[in-house]
């Protein structure tokens, strides 16, 4: 029993040493096994940074390419509003300039100028009443001559004295009514008003006679032969139409471009003398009024002195 006593206590000290050598062996696999599990962790971080690597460096690319894609956008803004500046810069500079030239004029002023009529002004008026004036001559002859050829037989041609009684009723309205505008100012001197948007209608006339004489001119040749004695008309003279007639599609011509100048600038001449009545007008209320203003104190200066006396 005393030697199993003694050999006991190193029996203890055995087992210790297996069991701490034991948890030692289980630390050290412990260990390898958490640095294993590490290392495994880390690698599957790794494949993920690596897997999504790609699709970082595309997304930047793609941001960049908008990047620069808008910042080309804004740079052809700005390019367009300078360019609008730049073009705006002349007209604004220029009606400052106009404003900063003409300073508005007064009432009075404005008058004084509507009132006055210019050289020009009166040269246009010249040339707008010789073209009234010449309008009414082949008014008048057109009518005297539709007159003529439809009372003078019992079977007239019915067509030639529709045809020139029309025309010349159109010329002889519209030179009346030129002439009634330019010496009575009744209704805004609407005569000149009638007389312009006539001279159209007059213009396309003469060109309709053009195109149709041109496309088809023997037509209206053998109507007047076939007429010709109720139009007081003969083979010569009718020949000698028929070889002038170049000449006359020059004249027609000329009379339709006359007409569209004519009204044009009747237009321009109703405007300005109705504002030349106008001006004139309120001019003379002006002098009215500034008579009866200086008259009124000489009056009361008279009643005064006879009470005085």
């Amino acid at each position: 029993m005393a030697k199993l006593k003694k050999f006991i206590p190193g029996k203890k000290k055995k087992d210790k040493q297996k069991v701490a050598a034991e948890q030692a062996a289980a630390a050290e696999q412990a260990a390898a096994a958490e640095s294993k599990a590490k290392a495994s962790s880390l690698m599957a971080d790794d494949k993920k940074t690596s897997a999504s690597t790609p699709r970082l460096e595309i997304d930047k690319e793609k941001d960049e390419e908008r990047e620069a894609k808008r910042r080309e956008r804004e740079e052809r803004r700005r390019q367009r509003g300078r360019r609008l500046a730049d073009s705006k810069a002349p007209e604004e500079s220029s009606s400052k300039s106009k404003k900063k030239a003409k300073p508005k004029l007064t009432q009075e002023e404005q008058d004084a100028r509507d009132a006055k009529l210019g050289c020009c002004h009166h040269f246009q008026q010249i040339l707008v009443k010789i073209v009234h004036v010449i309008d009414a001559l082949l008014g008048l002859t057109f009518v005297i001559y539709g007159a003529v050829i439809h009372y003078s037989f019992e079977t007239p041609a019915m067509v030639a004295v529709i045809a020139t009684q029309t025309f010349g009723s159109l010329m002889l309205f519209t030179s009346v009514m030129g002439a009634i505008g330019f010496y009575s100012k009744v209704c805004w001197r609407c005569g000149l008003s009638l007389s312009a948007y006539t001279a159209p209608c007059i213009s396309f006339f003469y060109i309709f006679i053009i195109i149709a004489m041109l496309s088809s001119g023997q037509l209206y040749f053998d109507y007047l032969r076939e007429h010709k004695e109720l139009l007081f008309l003969n083979d010569d003279e009718i020949d000698t139409l028929k070889q002038i007639m170049p000449f006359f599609y020059i004249v027609l011509a000329s009379l339709a471009a006359i007409e569209v100048i004519r009204f044009l600038v009747l237009r321009k001449l109703r405007e300005q003398l109705v504002r030349h009545d106008a001006a004139s007008q309120r001019i003379d209320q002006r002098e009215r009024s500034n008579r009866t203003n200086m008259s009124q104190p000489l009056i009361g200066d008279e009643e005064e002195g006879g009470v005085d006396i």
